[in-house]
């Protein structure tokens, strides 16, 4: 009898499935400015910072090192940091609409102040 339990279990154990990567929706970090115009994301894996003025100039930091606080988030990269202040209704000054936080972005050495949202995307980043 233990003999054909051993078996079975054998032959179930060959019939698992391995677990695939989730396929649902993903949130991306979107912050941006004006007075110069830029843009970043954070996408989980890396952030990506451009500017308007420099057109096709990608500055991209990857794996960046998260510290999770109590009104927010910073993320350090070697040569991004962003500082996320939850809660802090934010406009871009440009149009209507209000982001749910404010954002400082250091680049370089140089600052920059904006707005941020999280956005939920329908596929993986």
């Amino acid at each position: 009898m233990r003999a054909l339990a051993l078996a079975a279990f054998a032959l179930l154990a060959g019939c698992a499935t391995v677990p695939t990567a989730p396929t649902g929706p993903t949130t991306t970090y979107r912050a941006l400015g004006t007075e110069p115009f830029w843009s970043l994301e954070l996408n989980g894996r890396e952030m990506v910072f451009t500017e308007a003025n420099a057109p096709g100039v990608r500055i991209v930091d990857a794996q960046p090192q998260p510290i999770h606080g109590f009104a927010g988030d910073i993320y350090r990269g070697r040569r991004i940091n962003l500082n996320i202040v939850h809660g802090q209704r934010c406009s871009d000054g440009m149009s209507d609409r209000v982001y749910r936080d404010k954002v400082q972005v250091r680049v370089d050495n140089r600052s920059f102040e904006g707005c941020g949202n999280a956005v939920e995307s329908s596929t993986p980043l």
